[in-house]
């Protein structure tokens, strides 16, 4: 018997039924982003109580890179967790570890868009550098807070402010800076 018009319609009409159809794959894509927000807020709580009630600095600061880990881009407060990260390791000599959390903030605020605390984080980055003594770094890091700070999304009074960082950090930083 010969296929009627029909047959055929139902099942054009299957395929498009089953391509509009949400996807399981596309519904589970998004619990894990809300799974993971939780758990950075968890984890970000943590570190607070961590270094407030205990003084455990060295451990907070890991924390607060973990939190920033899970977090995405577009959050704010991963920018935050690696600002607090760098003040705490800052605060047990860990040089080290405070710049690489402050470039690590830089490029979060960046990657968000906000031009001026991603340049004041690169400008305290390359300081935490100079005090390492890396030169090298220093020069890359100052170079890149003052490539944001020439941004024209910045005022001038913003602009003063990072480049003013490089003032208090000794006539070699301030004139690396200026170059």
């Amino acid at each position: 018997m010969p296929p009627t018009p029909n047959c055929g319609l139902l099942v054009s009409a299957a395929v498009l039924a089953t391509l509009t159809l949400p996807s399981a794959a596309f519904s589970q894509y998004r619990l894990p982003t809300i799974t993971s927000v939780a758990k950075a807020d968890s984890i970000h709580a943590s570190a607070i109580d961590m270094a407030r009630n205990y003084n455990r600095w060295r451990d907070a600061a890991r924390l607060h890179r973990q939190s920033a880990a899970l977090r995405p881009p577009e959050d704010s407060l991963g920018y935050r967790c690696l600002v607090k990260a760098a003040h705490l390791s800052y605060g047990k000599q860990d040089l080290m570890n405070a710049q690489s959390d402050m470039a690590d903030a830089a490029a979060q605020a960046l990657a968000r868009g906000d031009v001026e605390k991603a340049a004041l984080a690169y400008a305290d980055a390359a300081w935490v550098a100079n005090e390492r003594k890396r030169q090298g770094e220093v020069l890359t890091l100052a170079r890149q807070a003052e490539v944001l700070a020439s941004s024209p999304l910045l005022s001038g009074k913003q602009r003063s402010g990072i480049l003013g960082r490089f003032v208090h950090t000794g006539p070699e930083l301030a004139a690396q800076a200026s170059r």
